[in-house]
């Protein structure tokens, strides 16, 4: 397999890499211009940007902006890393990361505006709903996909994983705690539901009681999204784009809480 079909591999996978180039080359050099080496997340490695030092300083490296967004520019002298060839090498480093998938159960009003607000943002939007009259692709056109089917039947089929995105909005308060219950139990990187902190509490607590550990449930953001003051289902869908973003740029999100309106 060439770097590139493991390039498409590694995006279908779901999975991180960085790609490193050769983008600059001064008197003798391992490398050659544009040679290009692929980094896994499981530090194994594609193609070659010469060997030697400078080839596991960059993989070190590359295991360094690994999970960031943030790509790199390395220049090396290579005496000063203890390569005799004399000359020096400038790399560049670009982590490939797949955008998370942002799963919204619920079609209604704030789902269907998150699921527009969600795209925006950088996700890949799926929308799913037992009412095929609300889950369609006339309704969401910009979703990336929209799933009609009971959520006992849709739940097994999805495939989740630590870069999954989970936002609970059914229109009933007995499928919220199907769907929460069976999330809270597989991988996923954030899941948040919601609805009133009357209502919240007593999900959490039949989760405890359903033998859910304090430490999973201490994941859920419920209410779902930051005190914004929203009221209006695309305000809604705002202050939970906002919470989404902050998980995934690493923010403290409990320091971002704010007292929430019941809704």
């Amino acid at each position: 397999m060439d770097i590139f079909e493991e390039i498409i591999a590694v995006k279908n996978a779901g999975t991180s890499a960085v790609l490193a180039t050769v983008v600059e080359v001064i008197a003798s050099a391992p490398g050659r211009p544009c040679a290009k080496m692929l980094i896994k997340a499981d530090g194994s490695i594609t193609g070659t940007i010469g060997g030697g030092a400078v080839e596991k300083k960059i993989v070190d490296e590359a295991m360094e902006i690994m999970h960031g967004t943030e790509s790199k520019l390395l220049r090396y002298n290579l005496e000063d890393i203890g390569m005799s060839c004399g000359g020096s090498m400038g790399v560049f480093l670009e982590p490939l990361k797949n955008a998370p998938d942002l799963i919204i159960f619920g079609a209604g009003h704030i789902g269907r505006a998150l699921s527009k607000t969600g795209k925006m943002i950088g996700f890949t939007t799926i929308v799913a709903d037992n009412r095929p009259e609300f889950a369609n692709k006339e309704r969401l056109p910009w979703a990336d996909k929209v799933l009609a089917k009971d959520y006992e039947k849709l739940l097994p089929e999805l495939v989740l994983s630590e870069n999954t995105y989970l936002a609970i909005l059914t229109h009933k308060h007995i499928h919220d705690f199907e769907v929460l219950e069976y999330c809270v139990r597989q991988p996923f990187c954030y899941l948040g539901m919601i609805g009133s902190r009357n209502k919240v509490a007593k999900a959490l607590q039949q989760l405890k009681d359903n033998g859910i550990s304090d430490e999973a449930i201490g994941r859920i953001h419920a209410p779902i999204g930051l005190g914004i003051g929203a009221n209006t289902p695309d305000e809604i869908a705002v202050s939970i784009a906002a919470e989404l973003i902050a998980v995934r740029s690493g923010a403290d999100v409990a320091s971002l809480k704010m007292a929430k309106k019941s809704r």
